[in-house]
């Protein structure tokens, strides 16, 4: 039975998708484009940016020496880079930029992506993402203050040519490069806003903000919306299929879906599970659920107790029935996931940890009182963070009970709003804390590379020599299999480590008005908005 609340919605929900003129026609007849972005992006600048709401913003602001094909992810085309090339063992490439400008009229130079790089690895910066730049030669010890950036195997010989070496083969770089920590940024508008230091800077607020991708930010009305306008001086300036893009920071599924069918947007982020049904009854033509390159897991924090203890923490992945949560929480968009990498880009973890119902819970039991607690007796209270999202508030509760049914334990719920939420799993101050990760390239290293010790993602406390290894091996392998199997075997040390537990891999399932063209299924959901088009009835 659905709670009151979602009754009460579902009700409000069945008088929506009207034939009367809405402001989403407005605004396709305006050429603009209006999509639910999920949360109120916490930054801008691509090398403080570690949130997916934040990066869907910078790769239309942004753009890379390569960008995506609207359809095909495993092509890419030249962006700011108009051609290539690379030795036999992909160690060494060079780059030839096209004469492009950034938006202040600034012409984008090779010496522009060098001071990006450098900046999000500088260590007095502290980039949580640097960790996406180490295939670079020598960038992981520049990153740890271990040598000099001039050892760092980046260089622009001239305005024109950046020359980029590789701690090891790196035949899929390209597919690296799509993510927007691999942008440039504006040196002389940094500059002029505090400097490359300067985590406080303001060079990518509105009015200050430079760009050299298909949009410019042109406005941002704290959790109201985003408006980017076309930006002329782009290259590819007539091919933009859309004179702006606004984006809303829709935190709450119901008020999205509710947008939606009101006509205030072409576009939703998802539909909650409670109303996948009602959804695809009324608005059937703007139905979606597309494959997604995504895991839904628990971190653990292994560095409080009792939580450093192995035993606990497979205790309680082991006492979670999957094919519950899957079936009557987020209604079947989604599918249990028994690794944490989920299938895709072909690669797939042997002997990977199973989850089997039927043989969890007394396996759970018994590892619970091997570490002294039987029957749950003497364990402490924990707590699951959660954002204000429901669908994992309802997961925390759906866990909340299983662990109390099956291991006799009680876990406490404490909902934070996004930024809280953030910065209390970046400092370590959760027990265990409702997570995601979707892939930042189409790569299963994206997933298992997150596991490093001390990765600026990693955030549970644990590492392990022997996983750091099998990743620094993948990344000196000379072929693909080689590689894949040393991510392989960095993965199976983590599953048995069991810092994090996997839930299952998601589904996007979401809403799109059929006034949209040039939107297609894409597995890193990474869609170039300047090839996606909202044209008036």
């Amino acid at each position: 039975m659905l709670p009151s609340i979602c009754v009460t919605i579902v009700a409000m929900l069945l008088t929506g998708c009207g034939d009367a003129r809405s402001s989403a026609e407005k605004a396709a007849e305006q050429g603009v484009l209006i999509v639910g972005n999920n949360q109120e992006p916490l930054s801008l600048d691509p090398h403080k940016a570690t949130a997916v709401a934040d990066g869907k913003i910078i790769a239309a602001l942004l753009e890379g020496l390569v960008r995506p094909d609207a359809q095909d992810e495993t092509r890419i085309l030249p962006g700011m880079a108009e051609r290539w090339e690379h030795n036999a063992d992909a160690t060494e490439w060079t780059f030839h930029l096209r004469d492009a400008q950034w938006s202040d009229g600034q012409p984008v130079t090779a010496q522009d992506f060098v001071y990006a790089y450098k900046r999000l690895l500088h260590p007095q910066f502290g980039g949580k993402y640097a960790e996406m730049l180490y295939p670079l030669k020598n960038a992981e010890a520049y990153n740890r203050g271990q040598c000099s950036w001039e050892e760092v195997g980046v260089c622009a010989p001239d305005a024109r040519t950046l020359k980029l070496q590789l701690a090891g083969p790196t035949p899929h770089l390209l597919h690296l490069l799509l993510h927007f920590t691999w942008s440039p940024v504006p040196a002389h508008a940094v500059e002029a806003h505090g400097g490359m230091l300067d985590r406080r800077s303001l060079w990518s607020r509105v009015g200050n903000w430079v760009g050299n991708g298909a949009y410019v930010l042109e406005s941002h009305h704290f959790n109201d919306y985003l408006f980017a306008a076309a930006n002329p001086r782009y290259w590819r300036a007539g091919e933009v299929r859309n004179r702006g893009i606004r984006f809303l920071p829709i935190v709450n599924g119901y008020t999205e879906t509710r947008m939606f069918m009101d006509g205030k947007l072409h576009i939703t982020n998802n539909v909650p599970p409670e109303l996948l049904s009602v959804a695809r009854r009324r608005c059937p033509a703007a139905y979606c659920q597309d494959p997604y390159y995504c895991t839904i897991f628990y971190r653990l924090n292994t560095a409080r107790p009792p939580l450093d203890d192995v035993r606990v923490r497979r205790a309680l992945s082991l006492a979670v029935d999957r094919d519950s949560l899957v079936n009557d929480v987020v209604r079947g968009a989604g599918r249990p996931a028994t690794t944490f990498t989920p299938p895709g880009a072909g690669y797939a973890v042997e002997n990977a940890v199973a989850y089997k119902r039927h043989l969890e819970a007394e396996q759970a039991r018994s590892l619970l009182a091997e570490a002294g607690y039987p029957a749950g007796r003497g364990f402490p209270t924990l707590e699951i963070m959660t954002t204000s999202r429901d669908v994992q508030r309802v997961m925390a509760e759906t866990i909340q009970a299983m662990w109390q049914k099956e291991l006799g334990i009680h876990v406490e719920i404490r909902a934070c709003e996004w930024t809280a939420y953030k910065a209390a799993q970046q400092n370590g101050d959760y027990d265990i804390s409702s997570s995601s990760w979707s892939g930042d390239f189409l790569d299963p290293a994206t997933f298992v590379e997150l596991w490093r010790s001390g990765g600026g993602n990693n955030c549970t406390g644990w590492g392990s020599q022997e996983c750091d290894a099998s990743l620094a091996a993948a990344r000196n392998s000379r072929s693909a299999e080689e590689r894949r199997t040393h991510l392989r075997e960095a993965e199976q040390i983590m599953l048995e480590a069991q810092p994090v537990i996997p839930l299952y891999w998601s589904e996007r399932t979401y809403l799109k008005s059929p006034l949209v063209s040039g939107w297609y299924p894409l597995l890193l959901d990474n869609h170039p908005l300047d090839a996606v088009q909202v044209t008036p009835r």
